[in-house]
């Protein structure tokens, strides 16, 4: 297996490794993120510790073994600028929560390159990562506030779904099967209007929107911004329509305009 993609950031991308005055680009980030769409995507224990690895009790067939993964993750060709001001203030935070984080400003670049060591995956289990990656690739994101905008990756080498059908198209063939909906164009087409939008949610519905107090409860509704037809567009994305349509309910007379929203 050997799989390569110009990548390119589109918004804002908080993530930095020891130096915590320093943005970086973290192959950790990106790994931890493919993983999770493998098994999001159907990627069986077994198979995701044959590819990424694991240790002991991980897995059923192979829980007795430890094993090292057989995924090499690269990172190159990395062209990126410090955000302004530097340090940036998460969006749309408040008190503690608000402090100053190291990021990249909107518009880094960078190649991705995934190859296999200690011999050659199944064909089958090559193309559940490599539908991984793509997947990642046009929903996913990494660093700080991934559910909410931040660190949004899209293709940068001009190999990108034509227009919204295109997209749906794309992430059936990939197995990818969540209910997407699109914002509408007057939501925005400027960057901080529609991550304003992104981040312009409710408390008090973890089951929705996640939480932070009382226990980390991860968000299941995600946003992206992505580009489709020339334009900066917000996407809208849960595991299951019900936990979309709660959420549209949810956030009417909000920046997202709920009430523009389309399925992709």
């Amino acid at each position: 297996m050997h799989w390569k993609r110009d990548l390119e950031v589109l918004t804002p991308l908080f993530n930095r490794g020891a130096y915590q005055d320093t943005p970086e680009l973290r192959v950790p980030s990106i790994r931890g993120l493919v993983r999770w769409w493998f098994r999001t995507l159907g990627g069986t224990p077994d198979e995701e510790k044959e590819a990424f690895g694991g240790m002991k009790k991980f897995g059923r067939r192979l829980a007795d073994e430890v094993m090292a993964s057989r995924l090499v993750f690269r990172v190159s060709q990395v062209r990126a600028q410090r955000a302004s001001p530097n340090p940036l203030t998460l969006p749309h935070k408040q008190g503690g929560q608000a402090s100053p984080q190291a990021a990249f400003a909107p518009g880094a670049t960078f190649a991705l390159e995934v190859f296999t060591r200690f011999g050659d995956l199944s064909p089958e289990l090559e193309r559940k990562v490599e539908n991984a990656l793509e997947v990642w690739l046009l929903l996913g994101a990494f660093g700080l506030r991934a559910n909410r905008a931040g660190g949004n990756v899209w293709p940068a080498n001009g190999a990108i779904p034509a227009s919204p059908s295109a997209l749906r198209a794309r992430l059936t063939e990939l197995g990818c099967r969540w209910p997407i909906m699109l914002a509408g164009l007057d939501v925005s087409s400027t960057l901080e209007q529609l991550r304003a939008a992104a981040t312009d949610t409710v408390d008090g519905m973890p089951h929705v929107f996640g939480q932070v107090r009382g226990g980390r409860i991860a968000s299941k509704v995600k946003f992206k911004i992505v580009r489709l037809e020339g334009h900066l567009r917000l996407l809208i994305l849960a595991p299951e329509q019900r936990v979309l349509d709660e959420a549209r309910r949810a956030l009417q007379g909000h920046r997202s305009k709920p009430e523009t929203w389309q399925p992709v």
